[in-house]
């Protein structure tokens, strides 16, 4: 279902006029423009640099402390569109939101408190998740 004026801090969506997921504030969100340079001695000893295509974006999250559910949720939706899904975020390098295809890398979470009553219907599941890392790579391809 298409979210609409939802609080999030990114969202995730399989069309770009199709946001379905959106990703909640996190503790920690380390931003990243990366850009592909060629360089090249001139003949005076100066050296010439030219951009390749455009910035790259990346958005590093982390959560100290994660409900189950809403991980699981993002990891599912993820694990079901497929790792390259289109993101609308904030570019905090321009001051922009933006809308491009992106990919996700690492993800990781340790499991706290968990489960370990080998009676309850619950076995195996921690009462929350912690230090929880999500990071999306933008692919180079602009969304509408």
């Amino acid at each position: 279902m298409p979210i609409d004026n939802v609080l999030g801090f990114i969202h995730f969506g399989t069309t770009p006029n199709n946001m379905t997921l959106s990703i909640p504030y996190p503790s920690s969100a380390p931003f990243e423009t990366a850009r592909t340079v060629t360089l090249q001695d001139s003949s005076d000893g100066s050296i010439v640099a030219q951009q390749v295509g455009r910035s790259r974006d990346k958005q590093s999250m982390s959560w100290k402390v994660m409900n189950c559910e809403k991980w699981w949720e993002i990891n599912n939706w993820i694990e079901t569109n497929g790792m390259f899904f289109y993101c609308r975020y904030f570019n905090f390098n321009r001051g922009i939101w933006q809308t491009r295809k992106f990919y996700c890398s690492n993800i990781s979470c340790e499991p706290f408190f968990i489960n370990n009553d080998t009676d309850s219907p619950d076995y195996g599941k921690p009462a929350h998740l912690q230090n929880c890392t999500l990071n999306v790579i933008d692919m180079g391809e602009v969304g509408t």
